[in-house]
């Protein structure tokens, strides 16, 4: 009768131990709070041939596209920045990404006009 006692004190504990952890992944699972106001920025920045013209589109908390609107840098150096560069910043879904080697100047252009739309993109802080 008393490990019978015993095992029903246990018993309660584990559930009401069990019952804490639950409650607190719960709460630490809670929406994320925004960082952008969703839409689409377009910024210029200077490359190394040409003024480059980008546009950003984010939703909430994600970069979700990146298109080059204009440019005049060499097709060789352009192909290759424009294509993987937007691929590796939403993937990271941030600008802290290498530049294309032998395209360094084209390719830290691209991201200083998506770092500068991201900018404007940032919710306001209250």
């Amino acid at each position: 009768m008393f490990e019978r006692k015993i095992k029903g004190f246990r018993g309660l504990i584990s559930s009401t131990f069990f019952l804490i952890v639950i409650i607190v992944l719960t709460v630490g699972c809670s929406e994320k709070v925004p960082i952008y106001v969703p839409g689409t920025y377009i910024n210029e920045t200077e490359g190394y041939y040409s003024t480059l013209r980008v546009s950003v589109t984010v939703d909430q908390n994600h970069i979700t596209h990146i298109e080059i609107l204009s440019h005049e840098e060499p097709e060789l150096l352009a192909d290759v920045v424009f294509e993987e560069l937007p691929k590796s910043i939403m993937k990271k879904n941030n600008t802290d990404v290498d530049v294309i080697s032998g395209a360094t100047y084209t390719s830290e252009a691209l991201i200083d006009a998506v770092k500068m739309a991201l900018e404007q993109a940032k919710v306001a802080e209250e």
